[in-house]
């Protein structure tokens, strides 16, 4: 499994707009089954608030969900919502700002999920 860390900016309530993006994911035929979300925190809580800030989706993806699926699942959510939204998956030293469904941000997120592919794989080419 891929974990990734998947950020929502540009809407009035981020936490809001994150778990509709989550419910969406979920809610796709062909994406829900390769996915598994949940909301979490980019930071430890702090003493001074109740309760703690919930800025990111961690999402684990399985080898089985294509790139393309991915990209145009998130692309058919961004369409949805009134506004720019910028959506933003992370995972180690990749970051994929997702501004629509293009052949560029398929390849880039083909890497991305292609990986931990490799990393799931020994170095003889067979598994771990």
């Amino acid at each position: 499994m891929t974990q990734i860390e998947v950020r929502v900016t540009g809407g009035a309530d981020s936490e809001e707009e994150l778990r509709s993006l989550l419910r969406w994911l979920k809610a796709d035929d062909d994406i829900g089954r390769g996915v598994h979300g949940v909301l979490a925190s980019s930071e430890p809580a702090r003493p001074d608030h109740l309760g703690v800030l919930l800025d990111l989706i961690s999402l684990s993806v399985s080898g089985g969900l294509s790139a393309a699926q991915l990209s145009l699942a998130i692309d058919q959510w961004r369409a949805g919502r009134r506004g720019a939204r910028r959506v933003t998956l992370r995972r180690g030293g990749w970051e994929i700002e997702v501004d629509g469904a293009d052949a560029r941000t398929v390849r880039e997120i083909a890497e991305l999920l292609r990986e931990t592919a490799d990393e799931e794989q020994g170095d003889d080419g067979g598994p771990a």
